[in-house]
């Protein structure tokens, strides 16, 4: 009855919402998507369910990160995560799974594996003309990853804004209301006979994002800085043969003043922390070199090679202020407080660094083949190979202010410590694709990828510090083959079915492989699985895709099933009585649901769109707490008749969590788990198109200034937690943005 409510709303509103998943008749004619196949395939002809974002979705709606370009996506959410009171995008979720689950390529070449706590938002999307969302296990195209389904970042070209012997320059700067958030960008793009070439400077500054005014709490005051600088130059030695080189080199810095992480608290050792300064930095450089290809070819039509390496370095300081009150000392009727009289005031110094490093090429040939029966095998085959080095040390002082005594031996821990060794991690996999089209009607795809992985580690004493019992590690040494069937039947030339079944698998990594790290102060220690196995997925999907004279619809049926988690379980007591934990694969989740969207004209200047997701999922039985509540987006795209103005307005509406979630258990015990209310959002995009060189776009978002959290950001938490308030979304905001091209 609510969506009922929803749609008669927006039917009767002149200006409501415009979908990042749609597009124009005359642009859906022409889409094509890269992410289904490797190669580009037309939209309609896609098997499974895809989404795009194109470059004037990201202009129109300011995007100025990960959650900005996914917030209209349907079946797509990104969590953000507040670590040690910082603040980060933390992952993106496809139809209710995410983190590592969910597949990050960027031009083709997977994003490193990331540490707790750092995110896996470390692109600037000021760099991107494209982003492609493929949902369900894409494992048989990407590998390891691919449980949940895949997003590919797709990177500016020269030619986007050049053609021919010309020159293109822009500026642009931008103002965001709620952090305080201030970018300016340039472009210069030249195109030549032969040669073409992209430079982008990006700068931006940023606060603390801020809360919504009910909220009972203020955020951590932050204040950051970053910039980006983009180059991509192409040449053409021929009509056949050209190479591309791409340099993406981004730093940031940020200082945070985390008072959540002030007050008092802790065991064996009771504790008031008067103040927590965070001082974080960190780059991350990528260089690619890509070879493209053509020829009259028995084997292929068209190929590339390329070779990439990427670098990424980030360190978390942290400076804290604190006075030892007293300890818990255990007694014959349980603890109790022995006071400090005075208090022993502390300076602890953190020093927390991950660094990571990626090498690695690949090779994709493309073959089109045409029998005379009249059917058609379009072919891709290739390999890739790449190499993974992971270092994640950390430092940790404290200083007694009154004896000046300084240890390193802290809360049960020694440092410098490694709470997992140095470890390489090299994969390898070669794939085939075959999409055949045995008529004009009929077309099926398949498709199988090998990939095989090894984990080696290097032990230090940083690591030794931390473990104390010696556990042997095991390095791991695996190999997946995952495998992609699919076709597509059109019955009419506006209605077709589609079926599609997919694996995906993710290996071990870094961490869960070889986690060893012993706290005596909470008396508990972690082991290594040398059997530990990667998790795995089938995905089944069937739907139908239709087309009107003025718009286009599709309907898709999705189901799930994921198995052998990886996740940690305590299994039981050593002989010192410490508990034991170890990550091992556990039992799965089904999710299953079904989407729907779609766009019409409903005049020359009106078009109209709308999308909906329902899902349900469970984990070993009990509801589960992750998946996103069901949603519903709806709304009106309005173009002048001169074409010169524009207004995008969304209506998004979510249902509240279920009421029926098992308790929020962590180890201290379990409580009631938390549930939402229903929440509904309106934005408003307004374009205004002033000459041919100059632009304003104005944002409005959440313009009823409704009180709402993200399912994503608070799932699986208590009812009672106090913290809930530090993810309050936001209340009404803006965003304006000026660009001028010559």
């Amino acid at each position: 009855m609510k969506y009922i409510q929803l749609f008669t709303i927006c039917l009767l509103s002149p200006t409501f919402f415009y979908s990042s998943f749609t597009f124009s008749q005359d642009e859906q004619l022409e889409e094509t998507i890269v992410i289904s196949a490797k190669y580009p395939v037309p939209l309609s002809e896609v098997i499974g369910s895809v989404d795009s974002i194109n470059l004037s979705d990201m202009e129109s709606r300011q995007i100025s990160g990960l959650r900005d370009l996914l917030d209209n996506t349907i079946g797509v959410s990104v969590s953000r995560d507040i670590y040690s009171g910082r603040a980060f995008n933390n992952t993106v979720s496809i139809r209710g799974m995410g983190g590592k689950r969910v597949n990050l390529l960027i031009d083709g070449v997977r994003f490193g594996e990331t540490y707790q706590g750092y995110g896996r938002d470390l692109v600037d999307t000021e760099l991107l003309k494209r982003v492609e969302i493929l949902k369900g296990p894409s494992s048989a195209l990407y590998g390891s990853d691919g449980l949940a389904g895949a997003l590919l970042y797709i990177t500016k070209d020269p030619s986007d804004f050049t053609q021919g012997d010309t020159t293109y320059q822009s500026v642009s700067a931008a103002y965001d209301s709620d952090n305080e958030h201030t970018k300016a960008s340039y472009l210069l793009a030249r195109s030549g006979d032969k040669a073409e070439a992209l430079v982008q400077l990006t700068a931006r500054e940023l606060n603390e994002t801020e809360l919504h005014a009910d909220a009972n709490l203020n955020p951590n005051p932050f204040s950051a800085e970053q910039s980006s600088i983009f180059v991509k130059t192409k040449y053409a030695f021929s009509d056949n043969l050209g190479i591309t080189l791409t340099l993406d080199s981004q730093n940031w810095e940020g200082d945070w003043e985390l008072n959540s992480e002030t007050g008092t608290g802790g065991y064996p050792v009771l504790i008031n922390t008067s103040t927590s300064i965070g001082d974080d930095e960190g780059s991350r450089d990528r260089i690619a070199l890509s070879l493209d290809f053509s020829a009259d070819s028995g084997i292929f039509d068209n190929g590339s090679i390329s070779i990439y390496s990427q670098e990424t370095d980030q360190t978390q300081d942290t400076s804290i202020s604190k006075n030892i009150i007293g300890e818990f000392v255990m007694g014959m009727f349980g603890p109790s407080l022995v006071p400090n009289i005075p208090p022993t005031p502390i300076l602890e110094y953190k020093n927390y660094i991950f660094d990571q490093s990626i090498e690695g090429f690949s090779m994709q040939f493309y073959k089109k083949i045409s029998t005379a029966s009249g059917i058609t095998h379009n072919i891709v085959y290739g390999a890739e190979q790449d190499s993974i080095d992971v270092s994640r040390p950390r430092y940790r002082t404290e200083t007694n202010l009154m004896t000046r005594q300084v240890t390193t031996f802290i809360g049960g821990e020694q440092y410098p410590n490694k709470t997992f060794p140095d470890t390489e991690t090299v994969r390898t996999a070669y794939y085939f694709n075959n999409r055949v089209e045995l008529n004009d009607t009929i077309s099926i795809v398949f498709g199988a990828r090998n990939d095989s992985y090894e984990l080696n580690t290097s032990v230090d004493q940083l690591f030794i510090n931390v473990n104390p019992f010696g556990y042997s590690l095991v390095d791991q040494d695996d190999s997946k083959t995952s495998l992609k069937f699919g076709f597509i039947k059109d019955f009419a030339e506006d209605f077709s079915f589609f079926y599609q079944y997919a694996e995906g698998f993710r290996s071990p990594d870094f961490y869960s492989s070889n986690l060893s790290f012993t706290n005596f102060a909470f008396r508990y220690t972690i082991v290594p699985n040398a059997n530990l196995g990667p998790e795995e997925s089938e995905g089944t999907e069937f739907g139908f895709r239709g087309k009107t004279g003025s718009g286009n619809w599709s309907l898709a049926f999705y189901d799930n099933d994921y198995k052998d988690f990886i996740d940690t379980q305590m299994t039981g007591f050593s002989q010192t009585g410490l508990m034991i934990f170890e990550y091992q694969n556990l039992e799965g989740v089904n999710i299953e649901g079904v989407e729907f969207q779609g766009n019409f004209a409903v005049t020359e200047n009106l078009e109209m769109n709308f999308g909906l997701n329902k899902s349900t999922g469970t984990e070993q039985g009990q509801e589960l707490t992750t998946l996103d509540p069901d949603r519903a987006i709806i709304g009106l795209l309005w173009t002048s008749d001169t074409g010169n103005l524009t207004v995008d307005t969304y209506y998004k509406m979510r249902d509240g969590s279920s009421q029926n979630l098992p308790p929020s258990c962590t180890r201290s015990g379990c409580a009631d788990a938390l549930t939402l209310p229903d929440h509904n959002i309106l934005d408003s995009f307004i374009g205004y198109q002033v000459s041919d060189k100059f632009s304003v776009q104005l944002a409005l978002r959440n313009i009823t200034d409704e009180k709402y959290w993200n399912w994503s950001d608070v799932a699986g938490s208590s009812a009672s937690d106090e913290n809930l308030d530090y993810f309050l979304n936001p209340g009404i905001n803006y965003s304006i943005t000026f660009k001028y091209s010559f």
